[in-house]
């Protein structure tokens, strides 16, 4: 049997939290966000059960990320921060790592974001 799941991310100091919940269906309009989360995105696994043992496969059809924050370029990032010196790095990463835009999160991170993930 295919079972759907979300995974939701949470802000950490230096690598995100994440957390898996299983889900009826994969319908982006259909999950809510808690005030501590950032994003999320969608698998799916086959789980089948063999002499009453319960075999979960790995994870497939895995999506893109759904953020909640706002979407900026590189120019827009100099523009807004180029000068504080608190976000070289984010800038030298962007440029160095070919990072067209990043999302900056409700909790004032930045995550890289690629041409298939979604700003919410």
């Amino acid at each position: 049997m295919l079972k759907h799941y979300v995974e939701y991310l949470y802000p950490d100091i230096i690598v995100s939290e994440t957390s898996v919940s299983e889900i009826p269906e994969r319908d982006v309009k259909k999950i809510e966000l808690s005030d501590d989360c950032f994003g999320f995105r969608f698998f799916d696994r086959t789980v089948i059960v063999v002499d009453g043992e319960t075999l979960t496969g790995d994870r497939k059809n895995v999506s893109s990320w759904y953020y909640q924050g706002e979407k900026m370029t590189l120019e827009q990032v100099k523009a807004a921060y180029g000068n504080d010196g608190k976000h070289d790095i984010l800038i030298s990463n962007m440029e160095n790592n070919g990072y067209v835009s990043v999302v900056k999160t409700k909790f004032g991170q930045f995550m890289p974001l690629n041409d298939d993930d979604t700003v919410i």
